[in-house]
């Protein structure tokens, strides 16, 4: 059924391409100048959400965690249903996953999950992912986002990813929700959560769980000294947690049907019968963080039209220089991203300097992930690699080296032992 919902759409593509194709490139332009001023108003937006005041921008959900503690970040896990679109089962990082979250947990580390946890935007790869693919589009049609038969499809598909990945939310609620140590962030693929009916079911699976927009990573004498830290503004946050989307031009709210439809289009051709375009990292994209050569430069794309030729469409280049014009007497506490799944620890600009901002990369690399730990003492990120390995998981963490990522020579394993990283 998946691949016969798959031709279908690649036939009704291939029809559409003349129309389609001008219609999207008339669409990036608009969405881009509207993202455009986003980048503007993002200074504004910081200030606000650290001050409790109204952002200009469309992400009004925060909440703080005290600096003080030992955070694992984590963003685009991209859970799935069963099939060939489960792509953390393709990429063989499920039990990884779960058993560096049970080292962490024991360790007494807190969990953010930072954005595209749950995957809504996948569709096809199954029996299910080809009729929950053609449900949301019948219904959208008829009645539009809010209406309850939709919610009740994303109910169900969301309890379907969570029984596919038992054994990860196992460890998350008892190792870490059920002592209040883990938190979340919407993404774009699970913006589903923006319906507060839907981040409600969540809590049927992960009871204490709250999805925020952002995380303030706040001093704790700021928080003790009431007014939930806001009198103390932005020079009270030593971080901003957030999944990064929100100056997307293709992905960003209310501009995401960009890109909505090319996950679409491209989950189709995933699951034409012996093509198979996935376009997951595959071992070199691990071979090259491993050996030195991973990219640490800041993001450019085309200014008309939001994107580039390797279809980044978040312009990190632009967002940081205008972040420098703005910047408070104090500076910028560090900005910590997921979403473009490229790992990055203090990149360099434009002009050759480094930028306070790490990116967590992806939890579906080649039997191995990307992630951010808070050190509490440095107030700063460090930005690790963990591997799946015959002997367990390792631990390699990546050092800034100008505009490239360098392992360190020493790692360690689920049980802390010291290892030595391969170059």
């Amino acid at each position: 059924m998946a691949s016969g919902w798959a031709l279908c759409k690649a036939a009704l593509t291939v029809v559409g391409a003349p129309l389609s194709i001008p219609a999207i490139a008339v669409a990036s332009r608009r969405t881009q100048r509207l993202t455009l001023d986003r980048i503007r108003s993002f200074g504004d937006h910081l200030t606000a959400v650290a001050t409790g005041q109204d952002s200009p921008l469309p992400a009004p959900r925060r909440t703080r965690v005290a600096s003080d503690r030992r955070i694992l970040i984590t963003s685009d896990l991209h859970r799935c249903i069963p099939g060939r679109l489960d792509w953390p089962a393709r990429q063989g990082t499920k039990v990884l996953y779960r058993r560096v979250l049970e080292h962490y947990a024991s360790e007494g580390w807190d969990l953010v999950e930072n954005g595209d946890v749950e995957d809504f935007w996948m569709v096809g790869g199954s029996t299910w992912g080809a009729m929950y693919d053609v449900s949301r589009m019948v219904d959208g049609a008829a009645r539009g986002f809010a209406d309850e038969p939709r919610r009740e499809l994303l109910r169900i598909h969301l309890d379907r990813i969570v029984d596919n990945n038992a054994g990860i939310y196992e460890v998350i609620r008892d190792g870490f929700d059920a002592e209040h140590r883990y938190h979340r962030t919407m993404g774009n693929h699970d913006d589903v959560f923006v319906d507060d009916q839907l981040a409600e079911h969540l809590r049927n699976h992960l009871p204490h769980s709250d999805v925020v927009d952002t995380i303030l990573l706040t001093r704790p004498e700021v928080i003790a000294l009431g007014d939930d830290g806001d009198d103390a503004g932005i020079d009270g946050v030593d971080g901003v947690v957030a999944h990064g989307h929100l100056t997307d031009a293709w992905n960003g709210p209310g501009v995401s049907f960009l890109g909505q439809a090319l996950t679409w289009l491209a989950t189709a051709f995933d699951d034409l019968p012996g093509l198979g375009l996935d376009g997951l990292p595959g071992e070199q994209a691990l071979g090259r963080l491993l050996s030195g050569h991973g990219r640490n430069r800041l993001i450019t794309l085309d200014p008309r039209f939001g994107g580039n030729r390797r279809f980044d469409s978040l312009d990190e280049e632009r967002l940081f220089a205008e972040l420098g014009r703005t910047e408070p007497p104090g500076g910028w506490p560090w900005l910590l991203f997921g979403h473009t799944h490229i790992p990055m620890l203090r990149p360099l600009d434009a002009t050759g300097g480094p930028v306070r901002y790490a990116n967590s990369g992806a939890g579906i690399l080649e039997r191995s992930f990307t992630a951010l730990e808070w050190n509490p003492e440095q107030r700063a990120p460090h930005l690790v690699i963990w591997i799946d390995e015959p002997g367990g998981p390792r631990r390699v963490e990546l050092l800034a080296d100008g505009a490239h990522l360098t392992p360190t020579q020493g790692g360690r394993d689920q049980g802390g032992r010291a290892q030595r990283s391969r170059s």
